[in-house]
């Protein structure tokens, strides 16, 4: 069975050359301290260690004298083994490659005797030497050939120490002491002797120094910052020794550990730690870290505001607006996200131009880049609500009478030479100097570009008695009626908002007139009367059926 498992590895490692590089794994094998140069007769244990133990189906062969033994395992005991005798282990794996694979141990030679003589090492295996007097060590036997049931006497200063017969000792010693181990061996081999004598190791007593020294994560730090602050400690006095912190003369006994958070610092405050060891041989049972004089910076409030300074707010629909940022301690190169209902929009530049629609909300949002000290590292500014409007569109205006005219109904603003005219708001304008008139459609919102100037030159024309006239109704559904309350000789015109003349009648004597204008569209209108002597009047109406 071993021959075709053995063929059927050769050609699964046939294969491995093919499939290329792979991961290999090893074995060693190893016998206990003390047992390379045994009794005859006396049980040793060989351990195997794989290399790599992330392989599948690894199986131990245990070889003597190269005859398989039939173990398995990873552990082979046994009593039949003699002198000059060879022992060693195959590993059989699947390997990275999902191939079977194998790998062989070192070989170890049985030393088998009937004279060994027996030997013991003793280890410090508690405590430190050189060390603390206060502090108590502990000695621990490692015989040779002890055989089974060996017996231990402790001895400090070659004198042997009541009751101390195991194995390991602990106690406390003097300086100077020397401590040694007698053994008496029961293996059936002990010869010439049974008995045995360790060396000896001299107890010094140091005279202990605890040390403490502290670092801080950082500093500088903002003011507000959370800063952590580590001692490290050297306390021969282990668990009893305890740190206390102080900033300037201020202690915080919540804080009793080798680390120190605190986020409380004013720049100059000076940081340290003391530490206390009880111990009876540390020489220094308080001590002093070093200070750590903190720079901590103060915080800067960075504001930020926006200023229109190109276009209006309410404006016009197709308008360009422009905004401008107004900040104050972002530090150095800090950024613009200028912000169109929360989706950005234009960076880097404190100017933004853009065309809003109605309703946009426009906010500024300002990031602090240089690593500053700030209460806050990004502010945003008020938001703007945009109100947009569609642009209207120019008025055309007209001299009807003794008014200007614009065409559509609404609200204006009208401008003499360039100027604007207080208070004149309304769609129509009583000139009363020469010179050059303009007016501009004004929606609340939006307004129009400049309508038509008209250059009046001539204004001596006196007006008429406005009290005098009655005109109605006003609406009038066709019908117009005109009181002058005693006979008149006056001309009547009728113009529409285009100042186009519609109607030019004579009135020869009389105080009351009445005109048929039904067969007018609905809308506005004007009607001028002029008497003789070229005085003039005009009036709005409305025709509205």
């Amino acid at each position: 069975m071993l021959r075709k498992f053995t063929l059927f590895f050769l050609l699964c490692l046939g294969l491995h050359g093919a499939a290329g590089a792979q991961v290999l794994d090893s074995v060693s094998i190893y016998l206990p301290y003390g047992t390379d140069t045994t009794c005859p007769g006396i049980q040793l244990t060989f351990t195997a260690v794989q290399s790599n133990d992330t392989f599948s189906t690894t199986e131990y062969h245990w070889y003597t004298n190269n005859v398989f033994t039939g173990v398995i395992i990873d552990t082979f005991y046994t009593t039949a083994l003699n002198d000059g005798d060879s022992v060693y282990c195959e590993i059989l794996y699947i390997n990275d490659l999902g191939l079977l694979d194998s790998a062989k141990s070192n070989v170890i030679i049985v030393h088998r005797s009937n004279t060994i003589p027996p030997r013991v090492l003793i280890s410090l295996t508690s405590g430190s030497n050189p060390g603390c007097g206060a502090t108590p060590l502990t000695f621990t036997a490692y015989p040779v050939n002890g055989g089974t049931s060996p017996t231990y006497q402790w001895m400090i200063n070659n004198s042997p120490i009541a009751g101390a017969d195991s194995a390991t000792i602990t106690r406390h010693f003097n300086a100077g002491d020397t401590v040694s181990l007698l053994l008496v061996s029961n293996s059936p081999c002990a010869f010439p002797t049974d008995s045995a004598f360790s060396f000896q190791v001299p107890i010094i007593h140091d005279s202990l120094t605890a040390t403490d020294s502290i670092y801080a994560s950082r500093n500088p730090i903002c003011f507000g910052t959370l800063d952590t602050f580590t001692a490290i400690v050297y306390a021969p006095g282990l668990a009893g020794y305890s740190i206390a912190w102080y900033v300037d003369t201020s202690s915080f006994p919540s804080a009793v550990g080798p680390i120190f958070i605190t986020d409380s610092l004013h720049d100059g405050d000076k940081v340290y730690c003391i530490l206390t060891d009880p111990e009876p041989c540390v020489v220094n049972h308080t001590t002093v870290s070093n200070i750590i004089t903190m720079t901590v910076i103060p915080l800067q409030d960075p504001t930020v505001s926006v200023l229109l300074t190109y276009g209006a707010n309410p404006g016009c629909l197709d308008s360009p607006v422009t905004f401008t940022a107004t900040y104050m301690d972002f530090g150095t190169a800090p950024e613009f996200n200028w912000l169109v209902n929360g989706v950005s929009t234009a960076t880097t530049s404190p100017t933004f131009t853009h065309v809003f629609n109605n309703g946009d909300i426009m906010t500024l949002q300002v990031n602090t880049t240089d690593g500053g000290c700030y209460f806050n590292d990004t502010v945003n500014s008020t938001s703007v609500i945009m109100i947009r409007d569609s642009t209207p569109v120019a008025p055309l205006i007209s001299l009807i009478g003794n008014l200007l005219v614009a065409n559509t109904s609404g609200t204006y603003t009208w401008y003499y030479n360039g100027n604007i005219i207080p208070g004149a708001i309304g769609q129509t304008f009583h000139p009363l100097m020469l010179g050059y008139y303009y007016a501009i459609r004004d929606t609340g919102n939006c307004n129009s570009a400049p309508s038509n100037t008209l250059y009046i030159s001539l204004l001596d024309v006196d007006d008429i008695n406005h009290g005098a006239i009655k005109v109605y109704p006003n609406p009038t559904t066709g019908m117009l009626n005109v009181d002058w309350g005693k006979p008149v000789v006056m001309k009547m015109d009728v113009y529409n908002i285009y100042g186009q003349g519609i109607l030019h009648e004579d009135i020869n004597n009389l105080s009351h007139y009445e005109s048929d204008l039904s067969y007018l569209p609905e809308g506005n209108y004007f009607v001028v009367f002029r008497d003789t002597d070229g005085s003039k009047e005009t009036f709005k109406f409305q025709i509205k059926k």
